[in-house]
């Protein structure tokens, strides 16, 4: 037995087995489980990432929105530009500066005569000097003398409900040349619209710190209005956009993949205020971010009040560490755990069921190296089912020797009735033989006895003399020789060889045809032979007669039951590149269908009832057998095909 056969090597491989299995299953599970809940864990991740920024443009953008709802609040009633609105306003302006709102300036823009009635273009703007200190400025003018109610600012407030808000996107001051943002709130009085109040916020520089205080080398992130205009950003995309104030404008052909992505989010929002508590977020995972260099999730938020977006790119390997690490844990401690139970399981098995069948094959073992053919119960101490398999085996082992003693002696008994079916065999062949010789002896004797009758004659005669008792003497020997042919012929026939040796079937073919010619003669029977190159071989020449004798006799029979007129026997001796075989063929009307395939057995005969022992086409198979040769027969040409093939 190989050590791969052992039961043991094949136990413990079928716990390795099942131990690589269940830790390929837990991975694949856990794998299933990570990209599940992957998005769940990006969004979580970024969310914390981005809850900072978020939260100082929101407290900027609430700031900013009271302030200006400050400001349209103060024209609600029927006040009209007085000093104390002069002072009022710059008063409110400069307490949120302390707050960290960066704002430029603020200004109230109203309809005409609305506020003075000989004024069409009424407006206060408020500008901030060095020292953070607003005043009233009338040197503010529109570029290219454009009327204040025409720009963007003022028709988005106008339109506009009572108590709203709403922002500019990000934009260049024609008359400062600062970057800045404007909130808008319109003024009602007695419901009906009188002007818009605005803040402006500038953009860029006084944020700086703030963007960088939330940059790391593993994320980066940004706030863009409507129309991709910069809010804010990280020191990561400096590089990629201090050329361009507009995230669509940049040519950078790798971060410009990025922004095509997304894009599509960017610009599918409309310009409707939603409900300003509902943050849209979208998730894309880059195969190779341009900006972090390596697989990464962008998130995006949209604000539905502003229509803003921040945009926030983190390291996938980041997002996922802790899940990760808390996988390759948990997986561990699986392994190290499956690992014990296996061995534990193995030591176990080996105790309950290895060392049991190791001890009954042992006890095997021992039974067959003393005496294969002596029956041994085995012993073991196992109560289970085990031991409930040794005492089945055990019983099985007495009935097993039961049947073979049993065996023993049927197979006594067949070889009894072998020999004497061999005895009958021969016995039914030499009735048949003797039968032969007395149609041999018939006519020599008859000779024999004419020429008594002759002599006697000539005798009387007087024409016997020398020449005469030569020639008389002669003819006799003739018919004596034959008759001692005939005899040695016969003798020889049933004498059994004491070795095998070689012979020729031609031989075999001859001796049969010379014993049996008379019996075939009387019978009408013509046999051909047609032979190629001669073939030899070894074992019992007698036997094989037999064989040939007793298939020649069950032709010569079946023409007679069939009354066949024209009778052929042809045999071959054939070799060729199928081998060496010997064919008998007769037209005696072949075997009946129903009996051909159990023509060889012991007792089978198509002969009537008392014509036939059915023992002689079995022996002729053993004596075929013992040759090395095989005996088959099938119907053809109107008759039977005996065909000994020698292997």
């Amino acid at each position: 037995m190989k050590w791969y056969q052992s039961i043991k090597i094949k136990l413990l491989g079928f716990f390795l087995f099942l131990c690589l299995a269940f830790i390929l299953t837990l991975i694949l599970t856990f794998s299933f489980l990570r990209e599940s809940q992957f998005e769940e864990n990006a969004l979580k991740e970024t969310s914390l990432a981005t809850q900072k920024a978020l939260s100082y443009i929101q407290k900027k953008q609430i700031e900013a929105e009271v302030i200006v709802s400050a400001l349209s609040s103060i024209y609600e009633k029927e006040i009209y530009d007085t000093h104390e609105n002069h002072t009022l306003i710059p008063s409110i302006l400069e307490t949120s500066m302390s707050n960290h709102i960066h704002m430029q300036s603020a200004g109230v823009w109203f309809e005409p005569y609305s506020i003075d009635k000989k004024s069409k273009n009424h407006m206060l703007f408020f500008n901030r000097n060095q020292d953070n200190k607003f005043y009233c400025t009338d040197a503010y003018l529109p570029p290219n003398k454009m009327n204040y109610r025409d720009m963007t600012f003022y028709t988005l407030g106008k339109a506009l409900k009572d108590n709203e808000t709403a922002w500019t996107n990000v934009y260049t001051d024609p008359v400062t040349k600062i970057r800045m943002i404007t909130v808008v709130s319109p003024i009602y009085r007695k419901e009906k619209f009188i002007g818009v109040a605005s803040l402006d916020l500038s953009i860029g520089n006084p944020d700086k710190k703030f963007w960088s205080n939330i940059d790391t080398k593993n994320k980066y992130i940004f706030a863009l209005d409507q129309k991709g205009y910069y809010i804010g950003k990280s020191n990561l995309l400096e590089q990629y956009t201090k050329n361009s104030d507009n995230i669509y404008d940049i040519q950078e052909s790798p971060v410009k993949h990025l922004i095509d992505t997304i894009k599509p989010v960017l610009e599918r929002h409309d310009h409707e205020i939603t409900d300003e508590e509902s943050i849209e977020k979208d998730m894309f995972r880059i195969e190779n971010d341009p900006i972090l260099h390596t697989k990464s999730i962008v998130v995006t938020y949209h604000l539905p009040s502003t229509h803003w977006h921040i945009i926030i790119g983190m390291n996938e390997a980041d997002i996922m560490s802790e899940y990760n690490q808390t996988f390759q844990n948990i997986l561990w401690l699986i392994i190290i755990l499956t690992l014990i139970a296996t061995l534990l399981g193995y030591v176990i098995l080996q105790i309950i069921f290895i060392k049991p069948i190791t001890s009954i094959n042992e006890q095997l073992e021992d039974n067959m190296s003393k005496d294969a053919l002596q029956y041994k119960h085995l012993e073991c101490e196992d109560k289970g089912e085990i031991g409930t398999l040794v005492k089945n085996l055990n019983a099985r082992t007495s009935a097993l020797e039961s049947a073979q003693k049993r065996e023993a002696e049927e197979i006594e008994k067949n070889r009894k009735n072998e020999k004497l079916l061999l005895q009958q065999s021969k016995m039914a062949a030499m009735g048949e033989m003797m039968d032969a010789v007395a149609h041999q002896w018939k006519q020599p004797l008859n000779a024999l006895s004419m020429y008594s009758e002759l002599i006697k004659s000539d005798y009387e005669d007087g024409s016997v003399d020398q020449a005469y008792v030569d020639q008389f003497r002669d003819d006799i020997q003739t018919q004596i020789d034959h008759m001692v042919n005939t005899l040695d012929e016969f003798r020889t026939f049933f004498r059994p060889n004491k070795d095998n040796q070689h012979f020729l079937l031609s031989d075999v073919v001859n001796s049969v045809l010379f014993l049996t010619k008379d019996d075939l003669l009387k019978n009408r029977i013509t046999v051909n032979i047609e032979q190629d190159d001669p073939i030899s071989i070894k074992g019992s020449e007698n036997e094989f007669k037999h064989l040939v004798l007793n298939i020649i006799n069950n032709a010569k029979d079946a023409f007679n039951d069939n009354h066949i007129e024209k009778r052929v026997i042809r045999i071959r001796i054939i070799q060729d590149r199928k081998g060496n075989r010997l064919e008998i063929e007769d037209n005696a009307g072949g075997i009946p269908q129903e009996i051909i395939n159990d023509i060889f057995k012991a007792n089978v005969t198509s002969k009537g009832e008392g014509k036939g022992t059915g023992i002689g086409l079995y022996m002729s198979t053993q004596i075929a057998a013992k040759h090395h040769a095989t005996l088959t027969v099938k119907n053809q040409n109107e008759g039977a095909c005996f065909t000994v093939t020698f292997h």
